[in-house]
């Protein structure tokens, strides 16, 4: 039977995990399919004390495998947008057979002093918003996450991760990504494990979920 995938969509997408279950389903992926919508996200309530992290949706995906009664086989992996860096760590923590990034590298890069000014400029923001310091009544996009969680900043840690990867891993690269497209050669280059790049004009659900079901046929994952 093939994997179970287990999917981390983008924050702050109103569609949530429904596009990518019924697209990879569409698409033939004929192991289970997890796909919830993410803390904030549909029905889901936001985390305890209603502040997004970056790594929220890693420890969230713990806990949807073990609601699967998935939590003893490693999943495919897939992290679209800022969600791809909670992916990462999924993977470099063992927890994944395979990685897809969709647009999830990270970027656009910034200096220290460039991600702290930017920081104080996303808090700024979220306070200035009635919408975002009011409780969430849900359901529905917490209008919190208009304000992040955003990529990751770091070109170091771009490349930390590259160089410490030990699963198959699937990039798929769109003219939205965050990350400078001068960079990609480089950042795959320093890819510890075997690493495919496939650039696509969109990276909508049913153009990722073809790519990354063909591209498990073909690795027999």
């Amino acid at each position: 039977m093939t994997a179970p995938i287990l999917v981390l969509h983008a924050p702050g997408d109103p569609a949530a995990g429904a596009p990518w279950r019924g697209a990879l389903e569409g698409a033939g992926w004929d192991g289970p399919v997890v796909a919830p919508d993410l803390p904030g996200h549909g029905d889901a309530p936001p985390p305890t004390g209603g502040h997004h992290e970056l790594a929220d949706a890693a420890f969230a995906a713990v806990g949807y495998l073990a609601d699967a009664g998935l939590d003893g086989e490693p999943p495919v992996v897939v992290g679209i947008g800022a969600n791809g860096w909670p992916a990462q760590l999924l993977a470099l923590g063992g927890r994944a057979r395979a990685l897809v990034l969709v647009d999830g590298l990270g970027g656009p890069w910034r200096t220290a002093p460039e991600a702290v000014a930017a920081r104080r400029d996303q808090l700024r923001a979220l306070a200035a918003d009635p919408a975002a310091v009011a409780p969430h009544a849900g359901p529905g996009t917490d209008p919190r996450l208009a304000h992040g969680p955003r990529p990751h900043d770091s070109r170091d840690l771009a490349w930390r991760a590259a160089r410490a990867a030990t699963v198959p891993t699937l990039l798929i690269e769109s003219p939205a990504s965050p990350t400078p497209r001068d960079d990609l050669p480089d950042l795959v280059d320093a890819w510890a494990s075997p690493v495919d790049l496939r650039r696509v004009p969109g990276a909508d659900p049913t153009t990722v979920a073809a790519h990354v079901t063909g591209w498990q046929r073909a690795d027999g994952m």
